[in-house]
């Protein structure tokens, strides 16, 4: 058991650790990650004057907040039509299919079918479409268990009791779906903000987003630690998220 807790506790400092670094580089007054020239907001003020920085900023938020609420709320009604099908294990395959397959080898089938349907995918209709078809077998799953877990028995309750269907929905339905609808909701929205692969296939070069634009930076070897204060900055969304997630989890769970 000691051992476990050990690798446990390796493994988190192993995903955190890297982070941590770079958000103290963010505030380091030299150029080189491995010389610390004392601390400095000069990159934060550098990035304030950045306008392609919030533009890609503000074009990730937008498909985010849009693929979020759009694949929850298409995921859970997937979830609530395909609850009792008969062939569920063959249409669960079926929707999750997209979200275990390789990234690289969707977003490919994303491009093939842009280009051999003469379709104009580019710009923000078809980051949206890409990211919506990555992201709804992701709602879909999760809000499976918590759609089977309103047994018919409790809306057959509150039907006999007199309730209408929307009644039911909004007075026993929803308040008992309402912590997974937040969760999905969150987790889908990070997921989008930050999902790089099939947004470089499927964007215009005038639809930049934050990811598109840091590994145009980084992967050059282009720019400076002002890199480095975008992304902390990016960290922002997913503390929030984090933070609504466990209280919508105390509140409601």
């Amino acid at each position: 058991m000691r051992a476990l807790k050990i690798y446990t506790w390796a493994l988190i400092a192993a995903m955190y650790v890297p982070i941590g670094v770079m958000v103290v580089l963010s505030f380091n007054n030299s150029k080189l990650p491995y010389v610390w020239g004392g601390f400095t907001l000069r990159w934060y003020q550098a990035l304030f004057g950045w306008d392609l920085a919030w533009q890609a900023v503000l074009n990730s938020t937008v498909i985010a907040l849009a693929v979020a609420f759009a694949s929850t709320l298409l995921g859970l009604f997937m979830a609530f039509a395909l609850r009792d099908d008969r062939y569920i294990a063959i249409s669960q395959g079926a929707v999750v299919m997209p979200e275990v397959s390789e990234a690289l080898a969707f977003a490919a089938a994303l491009s093939l079918l842009k280009d051999y349907a003469n379709v104009n995918l580019f710009g923000p209709v078809g980051v949206f479409l890409a990211h919506l078809a990555y992201t709804l077998p992701m709602a879909h799953v999760l809000m499976s268990p918590y759609v089977s877990y309103v047994g018919r028995s409790v809306v057959d309750a509150a039907r006999i009791l007199g309730a209408s269907e929307l009644r039911t929905m909004l007075s026993v339905i929803a308040p008992i779906l309402f912590p997974a609808f937040v969760a999905t909701f969150l987790i889908v929205f990070a997921n989008s903000f930050d999902t790089y692969i099939k947004t470089a296939f499927i964007t215009s070069p005038d639809f930049v987003t934050a990811p598109i634009l840091l590994w145009n930076y980084a992967a050059r070897g282009r720019g400076d630690p002002t890199i480095y204060a975008l992304a902390s900055i990016m960290l922002i969304p997913s503390l929030a998220a984090a933070v609504i997630y466990f209280r919508a989890v105390k509140r409601y769970g």
